[in-house]
């Protein structure tokens, strides 16, 4: 009995070898393909040589059918008539554009530069700094401009400053942040460009930190969007822009307070918009009227940017237009109140991907903030869903955000909420790889799920293991019941005929004399 399990056991065990050998290969051809996939996905088109507003004719044609290929808008119910050569109204929770005409034409952008000066001094600097002014900024700038009128060797506060360059739209200001913050105006251009392109930006070029006409200085109704949203999302900024009037106290030059008042109409009440929270206004004879506008209603917060207008009236009624038609048309949804992570089907993040991981016990989260926004009587269900991770290398105390759940509809981008990992003492679940490092894809009713392949190969040793303990046991019982058992029973049967035959004879019997 000992041999035959013995030769059933070593029969298992070699084809456990084989199995595993082949499913080790399998995952390797896998991986190969993935990563040939990949390889494909960083391959990218060489950028075309950089043109300039004055390419326009060119330029807008071209760029008007790459808006249309790679940042489609919703267009959902009557699109407004709108005058500028160029406009865009996007979602400021989700980036997701509502409303496009001409959103890649190059155009001179003017004063609204200013926003992205303002942003990039608020992270690099303290609203404390103390800055102060020098020659070069208060004469290197065009007098006639639009400026505070400091004088060299003035001193203001960054606060005070950033308050001159929005409401005040102070050239000789922004020009002193620059020097302030980079040393020099082409270091803080050089910042502001990364800056930029951080955002996603594809169109711009800063070559000064004021938007006073240069040549080499553009930027499009799509990158002004981008940059604006970052913006409104800085409380610093979004208090700023959102001032009608500022005083600056004396100064160690000036004895008197100097007033300000913000150039924006609609925020001034000159022309009366319910929901307005902030802008920023641009003119030069190069790039006509530009402006860009916050306004907020309903928990929904629309950017609106103009570019190339030809008069005040045709541009605070585009933006009127423009306003009206996303707060008419579109509703925000709130991504964690309209989706089940834990159900599950289609909708689970981690009951069916992670089964450890459950809502009330987990430190995987979707994040609260999330949201989408659909067009009116459009029903969030249509909305596709696809569920992206990204690898966790270096997991901090507190939240640390591990992945994106993104939306589309019409093939158009809505939303999306971050995958949130809160550390806790022990971070054993993210380094045991239950959450998976390099992500694979699966299509499952229109909807990608990520699967870990380290996981399903892991799944499936345990199941062909167990696959073969069972054949093991099985075996052994057969054994038992048809061959070990029947001669047992022949054998304790020959015993007792022996003992009972030997009963009838003496010992003598069987001894050979």
């Amino acid at each position: 009995m000992k041999k035959s399990l013995f030769l059933i056991s070593a029969l298992c065990m070699l084809i456990l070898n084989t199995t595993l050998t082949n499913v080790q290969a399998q995952t390797i051809s896998s991986d190969q393909t993935v990563n040939t996939a990949s390889a494909a996905d960083k391959t990218t088109d060489t950028p075309s040589k950089t043109s300039t507003p004055d390419d326009k004719k060119t330029t807008e044609k071209k760029n008007t059918t790459t808006s249309k290929k790679e940042n489609p808008a919703l267009n959902a119910g009557d699109k407004p008539s709108v005058a500028s050569e160029a406009a865009i109204v996007m979602e400021a929770s989700t980036g997701a554009i509502l409303y496009a005409k001409n959103i890649h034409a190059k155009h001179y952008p003017a004063s609204i530069t200013k926003i992205l000066t303002t942003l990039v001094a608020l992270e690099n600097s303290n609203l404390s700094d103390v800055v102060t002014f020098s020659k070069n900024a208060v004469y290197d700038v065009d007098l006639q401009s639009s400026r505070l009128g400091v004088d060299v060797g003035e001193k203001l506060t960054m606060e005070q400053s950033l308050y001159a360059v929005m409401l005040q739209s102070a050239n000789e200001v922004a020009y002193g942040v620059a020097e302030h913050i980079s040393g020099s105006v082409p270091a803080f251009t050089a910042l502001m460009n990364k800056t930029a392109k951080s955002l996603g930006c594809v169109d711009s070029n800063f070559d000064n930190p004021h938007g006073l006409p240069d040549e080499n200085h553009y930027s499009s109704a799509y990158d002004m969007a981008l940059i604006s949203r970052a913006a409104i999302n800085n409380e610093a900024f979004r208090k700023i822009t959102g001032t009608r009037t500022y005083a600056i106290p004396p100064t160690n030059v000036h004895t008197d307070t100097t007033y300000l008042a913000n150039h924006h109409k609609m925020i001034k009440g000159v022309i009366p918009y319910d929901g307005i929270i902030g802008g920023k206004t641009g003119y030069t004879s190069k790039a006509r009227y530009t402006l860009v506008t916050f306004a907020e209603r309903n928990g929904m917060t629309l950017i609106s940017v103009i570019m190339c207008c030809d008069s005040i009236p045709n541009e605070y009624g585009d933006t009127k237009a423009l306003l009206n038609y996303g707060f008419e048309n579109y509703n925000l949804y709130n991504i964690s109140k309209e989706v089940n992570p834990d159900k599950e089907g289609s909708d689970s993040l981690f009951t069916k991907y992670a089964p450890l991981f459950n809502r009330e016990t987990s430190s995987l989260k979707l994040s609260t903030k999330g949201s989408v926004v659909l067009p009116k009587g459009v029903a969030f269900s249509k909305t596709k869903k696809t569920i992206s991770y990204t690898p966790a290398e270096n997991i901090k105390s507190g939240e640390n955000v591990i992945g994106a759940m993104r939306f589309t509809y019409n093939n158009t981008f809505v939303g999306s909420a971050d995958i949130v990992y809160t550390k806790t003492a022990s971070s054993n679940m993210l380094n045991n790889k239950i959450i998976p490092e390099t992500p694979k894809t699966i299509v499952t009713k229109g909807v990608k799920m990520p699967v870990d392949s380290n996981a399903n190969n892991h799944r499936l040793r345990i199941i062909i293991i167990s696959i073969i303990v069972i054949v093991i046991l099985v075996s052994a019982a057969l054994y038992l019941l048809f061959v070990e058992l029947p001669y047992r029973k022949r054998r304790n049967a020959y015993t007792a005929k022996r003992k009972k035959s030997k009963s009838y004879f003496s010992k003598n019997d069987y001894l050979d004399l």
